[in-house]
C-alpha cells in the first residue's frame, strides 16, 4: 500500500492537521481508532441489523489516495467478484465543497495563527517562532492558490490529499460508470494503487487505465464534461449521510461495522447473520461478505463461499482512516 506516499504529501486542506495536530492524531488514521476508544467502553455484544432486500447494496466511501481506503478496496474486491450481479457494490468518493471564498476557508483555524507561534513552539510543534511563521505563511499561500482546487461556478472542490487526488476521484467515478465489466474498473484501481500517487497520478493514470482495458478518451471526456455534477452528487450523498471518513462501508444504508461493536481493549465482537465476528476481523473479506449476505431476503449460493484473507488485504484488519 502507499502509506509512505500518503504521509508525505502536505496539501492546503490538510496542512494545518499535519503541521500542528499530527501529534494528537487528528489528521491520521489513529484519530479514527481513538474516536471509537474515548469515553465509555462500548458494548462487546452487538448485532448488525439491516433491512433486507432482493439485491442488497454495499457502498464504500474512499479517497483515491487514502491508504486505508486503498486497503478496503483490496478487501471488497473479492466480495464484489463473488457476488457480481447478485448485489450492487459500488464506490463513493469524499470531497470537500468550499463556499464563501478561499479567504474564509484559509483562515487561522485551517492554516495556523502566526500570533500563536510562541504557544506552538512551547507545545513542540515547531523548533522556533521563525520557522513557525514561515510555515504558516507558506501554508496560506498554498491554500489560497486556486489551482489547488477543482473550480465550479460558485464553489471550489478539494480532496484531503490535494488537487491530484480530487482529479483521480473523478476519474475513478467516470471509469466505474463507463465500465461494462466492473473487473476492468477493479484492475484499474489496483494498477493506480500500486503505481501512482497523489503527486503523479495526473500523468500516471492513463497507462494504468489502458492496461486495465479502459478507454482513456472516454474517461477524459467524462471528466471534462461531468466533473462538477459528479462531485456535487458525491457531496450531497456524503453530506446527507454525514460521512467524512475514508473508508466507510454501508450495507443497505447502514454503516458496517457499527461503532458500538468496537471496544477499547479490542475484544469487541459482532453478530452478523448467524456468525459472530471478532473485532480483529471486522475488515476481513469474509466479514464483508457476511455483512452483505445478511441483507438478502434469500441468500444466494455464493454466500456459502468462504473468502480468505490474502497478503494484499491483511493490512486492512486494523482500524484506521482518513478524515
Amino acid at each position: 500500500m502507499k502509506i509512505q506516499k500518503y504521509l508525505k504529501v502536505p496539501t492546503p486542506a490538510a496542512i494545518l492537521f499535519i503541521v500542528l495536530f499530527f501529534a494528537t492524531s487528528f489528521y491520521s488514521g489513529v484519530a479514527f481508532t481513538k474516536s471509537r476508544s474515548q469515553g465509555e467502553v462500548l458494548s462487546a455484544k452487538s448485532v448488525f441489523a439491516v433491512e433486507k432486500s432482493n439485491n442488497p447494496e454495499m457502498e464504500f466511501y474512499v479517497m483515491s489516495f487514502c491508504p486505508y481506503g486503498n486497503q478496503i478496496e483490496d478487501v471488497i474486491r473479492p466480495v464484489a467478484e463473488l457476488m457480481r450481479d447478485k448485489a450492487t457494490i459500488r464506490p463513493r468518493y469524499i470531497f470537500d465543497k468550499i463556499e464563501g471564498g478561499l479567504a474564509e476557508y484559509c483562515g487561522p483555524n485551517r492554516i495556523g495563527d502566526p500570533s500563536m507561534c510562541s504557544t506552538y513552539v512551547q507545545n513542540g510543534y515547531f523548533q522556533d517562532e521563525a520557522t513557525c511563521k514561515k510555515t504558516i505563511a507558506d501554508n496560506k499561500k498554498q491554500c489560497m492558490d486556486e489551482n489547488a482546487y477543482i473550480k465550479g461556478e460558485n464553489a471550489y472542490y478539494s480532496s484531503l490529499h490535494g488537487r491530484v487526488e480530487a482529479n483521480q476521484n473523478v476519474r475513478e467515478i467516470c471509469a466505474f460508470n463507463l465500465a461494462q465489466d466492473k473487473t476492468t474498473w477493479w484492475n484499474f484501481i489496483a494498477n493506480v494503487n500500486q503505481n501512482c500517487d497523489s503527486i503523479n497520478a495526473d500523468t500516471c493514470w492513463q497507462d494504468q487505465a489502458q492496461k486495465a482495458g479502459l478507454d482513456t478518451n472516454e474517461i477524459t471526456k467524462c471528466f471534462n464534461e461531468q466533473a462538477i455534477s459528479l462531485i456535487e452528487k458525491e457531496v450531497a450523498d456524503s453530506t446527507t449521510k454525514q460521512i467524512s471518513a475514508s473508508p466507510t462501508v454501508l450495507v443497505n444504508g447502514v454503516i458496517f461495522p457499527p461503532q458500538e461493536a468496537y471496544t477499547q481493549d479490542g475484544t469487541g465482537n459482532l453478530k452478523v447473520g448467524k456468525k459472530v465476528i471478532e473485532q480483529s476481523q471486522f475488515r476481513a473479506p469474509n466479514t464483508l461478505k457476511e455483512a452483505i449476505c445478511s441483507a438478502f431476503n434469500k441468500s444466494p449460493k455464493e454466500c456459502n463461499t468462504t473468502l480468505e484473507s490474502t497478503p494484499d488485504n491483511q493490512a486492512a484488519l486494523s482500524a484506521g482512516g482518513c478524515n
